[in-house]
């Protein structure tokens, strides 16, 4: 092969030499050669008749002659002339790249990731449920995002002048959302127009009304409902009505008060619910400390302890901090429950079920007995309603008692159809449950007292001596238990 044919190749992978590192080249004139793409241009001179130098005007005209004219390599080109650089190829230009623009964005002064801020764990273990908010708060004329602009490219171009194209930039739109505006005095500042809460959803950033009670509420203070968030300073005492549309939170200590929230609850000081409190919440429900109270979540349950109370949760029961126990009542996790601690040395009865609960079991059974009704009425009805609709398909007239009939069986048929629906809907609903609590686990990071009853799905076990780091799950209609190694 050829040194040329060899630069050729070390260009096509951009990896053209500056200067020649090859023995020259068996050639007996001066060329230019551009590369395929014209993003390079070498020159191959060779010695004049009379000995003369190149000059550096010649050199230019030579390349201009031969299609090279911008991107010149001046210091190359310069060496050439002065040092007489013959029988070797020199770069001497190179195209000039398009340089990218940038697409306008927006510098946000509030994180959108974790609006939510989490507990953080105390030095002994316990988790502090004090120190976290599922509120975000902003005030009023507070900067929630700044716009860049977007800021063109600049074109390139090759070796032959030929324009080398950039990229359109984009600019966004306007920040769309409620309780914000563009600031007075720059366009490309957006504020917060109200004082609330900050909410990201679906691209939107949204300032919601939050519901302040500054102080105790007590059956003189009477129910709170409120559309939005909800946050109570004091405490609350029992008797007490509170419904939250969104997110609701008490500082001080709760008694048997019915506290319900479309979203999350956090109860900072824990609730003593007497047997009559109850928790409700959509979302995820955290306390410090649960007693005596019925609580239900649609996501998880997190707290220090839980005593003598009934818990259900749609997704774990999570007990953290250095007690993390469950005393006493009946405890439910759909996908599991973690606790530090199960059941108490006077053997208190401690029911914890992870899985799917036996009620929904017993629904997801009585559809097959709905739709063998729903089979044996369709094919009662069926004959008749498709005889008379035949004689009206071939123009024929239905005496008056068999309109009647025909009508009513049109209607039956309507309620069947509407029965299907409905247990297509709740069929799909169970087996959705049912799946998702197949892998359910209960696992105890700490001791696990005599008398305590482990049930996964529709299997249960009852602890018969006490011991410890045990993580249990329903293998094949069995609770099967293994020890937790600790490292």
């Amino acid at each position: 092969m050829k040194e040329k044919d060899l630069l050729k190749l070390l260009d096509e992978i951009g990896m053209g030499v500056e200067n020649a590192i090859f023995d020259p080249y068996d050639e007996t004139s001066t060329y230019v050669r551009i590369t395929e793409d014209n993003s390079q241009a070498w020159l191959y001179l060779t010695r004049k008749e009379d000995g003369s130098p190149y000059t550096k005007q010649e050199i230019y005209e030579l390349l201009k002659k031969n299609e090279v004219r911008a991107g010149y390599h001046s210091s190359n080109i310069a060496a050439m002339a002065k040092k007489k650089v013959y029988e070797r190829e020199i770069k001497v230009a190179e195209a000039v790249l398009p340089v990218a623009g940038k697409n306008g964005f927006y510098e946000y002064a509030i994180d959108l990731e974790n609006t939510v801020k989490m507990p953080e764990v105390r030095e002994d273990g316990t988790v502090d449920y004090q120190s976290m908010s599922v509120i975000s708060n902003i005030r009023k004329g507070e900067v929630i995002a700044r716009y860049h602009r977007a800021k063109p490219g600049i074109p390139g171009v090759n070796v032959k002048g030929n324009e080398l194209p950039v990229e359109p930039v984009r600019e966004l739109p306007p920040l769309m959302g409620r309780g914000i505006a563009v600031s007075s005095k720059d366009p490309d500042v957006y504020e917060a127009s109200v004082e609330g809460k900050i909410e990201y959803k679906d691209g939107k950033i949204n300032i919601i009304n939050v519901h302040q009670v500054n102080g105790d509420v007590d059956l003189i203070t009477g129910k709170i409902e409120f559309y939005g968030d909800v946050v109570i300073s004091g405490n609350v005492e029992a008797g007490v009505t509170i419904r939250a549309g969104k997110s609701l939170t008490i500082e001080g200590t709760v008694e048997a008060a019915n506290l319900f929230a479309g979203e999350d609850i956090v109860l900072k000081r824990g609730i003593q619910g007497n047997q009559k409190g109850k928790v409700v919440a959509r979302g995820d429900i955290y306390a410090d400390f649960i007693e005596h109270t019925e609580v239900q979540a649609g996501g998880c349950v997190r707290a220090n302890s839980i005593l003598n109370s009934t818990v259900r949760a749609g997704e774990k029961v999570i007990l953290t901090g250095r007690k993390g126990c469950i005393i006493g009542g009946y405890v439910h996790g759909d996908i599991g429950i973690e606790c530090e601690e199960l059941g108490n040395i006077s053997e208190a009865k401690t029911v914890v079920h992870a899985g799917c609960e036996m009620e929904i079991m017993d629904k997801y059974r009585e559809i097959s007995r709905k739709k063998k009704e729903i089979k044996e009425a369709a094919e009662k009805i069926a004959p008749k309603l498709h005889q008379l609709a035949a004689i009206l398909a071939k123009g024929g007239m239905l005496p008056k008692n068999k309109e009647v009939v025909y009508e009513n069986l049109k209607k039956q048929k309507e309620e069947l159809i509407q029965k299907i629906e409905d247990i297509k809907e709740a069929e799909a609903r169970y087996i959705a449950q049912i799946e998702k609590t197949h892998a359910a686990t209960i696992r105890i990071d700490g001791n696990l007292h005599k008398g305590s009853v482990i049930c996964i799905g529709g299997c249960q076990l009852v602890v018969q001596n006490t011991t410890c780091y045990m993580e249990y799950r329903n293998i094949s209609g069995m609770i099967a238990g293994s020890v937790i190694v600790k490292h």
